[in-house]
Order: structure tokens, then sequence, then C-alpha cells
């Protein structure tokens, strides 16, 4: 059997990680654990990646791009600015699976202590912002969306920091914030956002 390049190993490695994260926590997560996973030696993983830090803030960012290239893709068709913007909203919500929120909510915690983590969340919330941005400029131009006094960017900031907060809602009082509620404040908000009052 011919062994595995390494960029398939890495990749596997990566997804293997965040598995093991939305299973047992970051908290509690060890490089033997993924290894594990995959039916590699622990030193196989220490060698692509060199320290566990180095492997979970790799990890996240493996999954954070991931998830944008969903959120470009959809950016990238050609329907209405608004439209675009409705759609990548509703893909960034936590109104699937919760599962996956899970893996954020922990990462952010732990990016705290840890700036290279921390920098990796940062880079993605910068690709992120950027994206809604670029929409909400479009939509503007279009006379979709009204020409508020604040720049797409700031919309696209109080937007994610929105959402982000919603998502914490949502994992901790499940019976209050439910996905048809999370749906319609969610509406609300970015109506207010785009279409502000004169």
């Amino acid at each position: 059997m011919s062994r595995k390049r390494a960029s398939v190993r890495r990749e596997e490695i990566l997804a293997a990680t965040i598995e093991e994260i939305e299973s047992s926590g970051l908290r509690t997560l060890r490089v033997a654990d993924v290894a594990r996973r995959l039916g590699l030696s622990p030193s196989l993983v220490i060698y692509h990646f060199v320290t566990k830090e180095a492997l979970v803030a790799a990890a996240f960012a493996h999954a954070g791009e991931n998830d944008l290239y969903r959120a470009r893709r959809i950016a990238a068709t050609g329907r209405s600015a608004r439209e675009k913007l409705d759609e990548v909203i509703a893909w960034y919500m936590p109104t699937g699976s919760t599962r996956s929120w899970k893996i954020w909510i922990d990462g952010w915690s732990a990016g705290l202590f840890d700036a290279e983590l921390r920098a990796t969340f940062a880079a993605l919330d910068k690709e992120w912002k950027a994206i809604l941005a670029s929409l909400i400029d479009a939509g503007r131009e279009a006379g979709e969306f009204t020409q508020g006094a604040d720049s797409a960017q700031t919309i696209a900031t109080r937007i994610l920091a929105y959402l982000d907060g919603l998502a914490i809602q949502a994992m901790f009082h499940t019976d209050a914030v439910t996905r048809e509620l999370m749906i319609e404040w969610v509406s609300a908000f970015v109506a207010h956002e785009l279409e502000p009052p004169s």
C-alpha cells in the first residue's frame, strides 16, 4: 500500500481534530486521541504540527475556511445582493445542528488564553466581515439597501456580533431561543441594519 501524500494526511488529521473537539471538547483534547481516530501514532501528528496548540489553531483554520468557501460560493452567484446576503447569513446562523457551534464557542474560550488561536479567529472573522460588507455595498449600489451613515464594514460587524451572541444563547437556552425565534429575530435585526428608520 502506498503512503498517503503529506497534504492528504494533514487534512485527515485536521478533520479528525475537529471531530475530537466536537466529541469531547477542547479542554480534554489529547494528540493521542486524534491519532487514535486515524490509527496513527501520536508522533506522526506531532511531526505534521509540532505542538498541540499549533494543531488546534490549524484545525480551527481548516474548519473556518471550509465554511468561508461555502459563503464565498453563495456570494458569487448571480442573484440579487439581498438574496445572497440572506443566504450567507442563514449559512452562518446557528439554526441547523448546534454541534458545530459547540466547537466555535469552545474555541473562542480557549482563544482568550492562546495567542495563536486568537489570531486564527481574528483572521476568520475578518474574512466573514469582508464577505458581508461586499454584499452590503453591492446592495447599496443596486438600490436594494438604504444608504445609511454607517459603513458596510460597521454593519457587517454588528450583524456578526448579533449572530455570535445569539449562538451562545441558542446553545445554553434551548427552550427559550428556538430555531423559529432565531430566524424571526435575525430577519428583524438585519432588516433594521439595512433599512434603518430615517
